[in-house]
């Protein structure tokens, strides 16, 4: 064969080749396979824009195939590999951005049912509080039984009672005074309480052991009703508690752990030797202090009335009386110095008829003399 002739022979295989089928581009392959993996799939419905640029981009690459132009083939196939990606993406933020909206919604809903829980839960609490002390001033108020004849030693025990129920009576009755004068029925306790403490003076024998736990309970009961003509307002005696079990001055020079507790009347905290003597009416330096911030605190819960009951060690003489008297004033203007209300402020005598130790101990009975600052609240 001369050498004219190869040329000729290669030009001729090229031709028979080419008309059996020309070899396809890479990248269109790769970009139908792209698109098949994404058929019936979100970048299809949450992306058509996209979906539909990449499908275009294909097709550009298919038909500059067909023409034989490899070089735009390619180009829109890779086009078209990129844009099928661009929809995944799309897509994909799509359904987070959906998934995120269910979400929060979702948290919605559950906060404002927690909300709901949280509301009717309080509701019950503030139900059952009620109905427990419904309950206690319905047993206080049961008529007890009569009393049988008693000897001598029980019959002293039994005024000694009758004259501890009858000073809870009449503070009872003064702590429901500064909830609400209008309270049903308060007026005739207090009536019923003072005619009985001016019995008590007398000693009478037998001792009015039955009177006086139907004052106290008259006076518990007034107290209750005060509290329920008032608005019906949260009951912030546990915040107050938490605040009153330390008290700190303004300047952080001290502090003073003034341990409250609560009874019927609300939160009490009871303080000794806050004077500079036995027959002293002067407060000390540290009991000032003290009460100035007993004050503050009164200020700062202006729904809180504040009774002061000054508690003797022993039987009061008529001495004893007017040191009481004075020495109440010097309390109550201690208290309005550092902000308390002096109208919302009272001051009550108990003398030596409220005890918290027993009078023949001869080592703790001194302990018996204290005053006691009650924080009266109306819920």
């Amino acid at each position: 064969m001369s050498r004219l002739g190869i040329p000729l022979v290669v030009s001729a295989l090229a031709v028979a080749c080419g008309g059996a089928g020309a070899p396809r581009v890479v990248k269109v392959g790769e970009a139908e396979r792209a698109r098949a993996s994404l058929q019936g799939r979100d970048a299809q419905t949450l992306a058509p824009q996209a979906f539909a640029e990449a499908d275009q981009a294909l097709r550009a690459a298919k038909e500059a195939e067909r023409a034989g132009d490899e070089v735009a083939a390619e180009l829109h196939a890779e086009r078209a590999v990129a844009a099928y990606q661009h929809a995944v993406g799309i897509a994909r933020l799509a359904r987070a951005t959906d998934e995120e909206t269910q979400a929060k919604e979702a948290l919605a809903r559950a906060v404002e049912q927690a909300q709901r829980y949280a509301t009717a839960r309080k509701a019950a609490e503030r139900e059952a509080d009620d109905l427990e002390k419904q309950l206690k001033v319905a047993r206080e108020a049961e008529r007890p039984g009569a009393a049988g004849p008693a000897d001598p030693q029980r019959e002293r025990a039994r005024l000694v009672a009758a004259q501890s129920l009858a000073v809870q009576a009449r503070l009872l009755c003064s702590a429901a005074r500064l909830v609400s004068a209008e309270a049903p029925g308060l007026a005739e306790a207090e009536a019923a309480s003072a005619d009985l403490e001016k019995k008590l003076d007398a000693s009478p024998r037998p001792a009015p052991i039955d009177a006086a736990a139907r004052a106290r309970a008259a006076c518990l009961t007034a107290l209750t009703k005060a509290r329920r003509t008032g608005a019906p307002d949260a009951d912030q005696s546990d915040g107050l508690l938490g605040e009153l079990s330390r008290s700190a001055d303004p300047n952080a020079t001290r502090t003073t752990d003034l341990t409250p507790t609560r009874d019927e009347r609300g939160v009490v905290v009871t303080l000794r030797s806050l004077f500079s003597g036995a027959k002293a009416a002067t407060l000390t330096t540290e009991a000032e202090r003290t009460l100035g911030d007993l004050g503050r605190i009164a200020a700062a819960h202006p729904a809180f009335g504040v009774q002061v009951v000054l508690h003797d060690a022993a039987p009061p003489s008529a001495a004893d009386v007017a040191l009481g008297k004075k020495r109440g004033d010097a309390i109550a203007k201690a208290l309005a110095g550092g902000g308390a209300s002096a109208a919302k402020t009272k001051v009550e005598q108990a003398g030596a008829r409220a005890p918290v130790f027993d009078p023949a101990d001869a080592k703790r009975r001194d302990k018996n003399a204290r005053v006691e600052i009650v924080f009266v609240g109306g819920s």
